[in-house]
């Protein structure tokens, strides 16, 4: 099976990655679902802004995780050969169940029958837009749009690393992401769980630990 392994990166998040949900930061629930996926064989990295590590490193120690704090592009550029797997797991879509990121990587690692050829295999997680979407012109309203033609990039974004490209793919923005891998090649997508959404603020965390809580009652029922 082809190498694989984990990024949670929490550059250009600001302090969002560090918020408590559960009385734990954000991003350790990100970190905890990816070490629990088989095929990364707890090969886990978190990269970060330089004035992130200090505090991402401590908030590890104390939850006695052992993962690699590094630069933000230190994995592109450390990683760069054939045949390398890459799962990048958005903090800010902290509730990703581990069983549907093994189910993502396990699409891209392990090839389908028969097999596609030499393109770079990609896959991208999404959320169904549930607000209306209007078009303006003018100030004036003259259309709604079909909500299920469009998507919210979630977690987790999965594909083959190269070791192609100089400049390392965006990873502070997952919409961008999604972009760059589109540019080099086809995409496939998949529905993310709705515990699998992402946070923008503080009280979308508070939300999601509520949602969180109450699934959790009504299993234990």
């Amino acid at each position: 099976m082809p190498e694989a392994f984990g990024v949670v990166p929490l550059e250009g998040r600001g302090r969002l990655p560090f918020v408590d949900l559960h009385q734990e930061a954000l991003f350790l629930h990100a970190v905890r679902s990816l070490l629990d996926v088989e095929a990364l064989a707890r090969r886990v990295v978190v990269t970060v802004d330089p004035g992130q590590r200090q505090t991402a490193e401590a908030a590890l120690r104390r939850s006695h995780l052992p993962v690699q704090v590094a630069a933000a592009d230190l994995w592109w550029r450390t990683s760069a050969v054939d045949g390398v797997t890459v799962a990048l797991h958005d903090p800010l879509c902290p509730l990703v169940p581990a069983s549907f990121l093994a189910h993502c990587v396990e699409e891209v690692v392990r090839p389908p029958v028969p097999d596609p050829g030499p393109a770079r295999r990609a896959l991208v997680a999404f959320r169904p837009v549930t607000d209306t979407i209007k078009t303006v012109v003018d100030d004036h309203i003259v259309d709604t749009l079909d909500r299920d033609l469009f998507g919210i990039v979630a977690s987790p974004v999965v594909f083959e690393h190269r070791g192609s490209g100089a400049v390392p793919p965006p990873t502070e923005d997952f919409g961008g992401l999604a972009a760059w891998l589109r540019a080099g090649g086809p995409v496939e997508l998949r529905k993310a769980p709705s515990l699998g959404r992402r946070v923008d603020d503080p009280s979308a965390v508070n939300l999601l630990e509520c949602m969180d809580e109450m699934a959790r009652a009504v299993r234990e029922r």
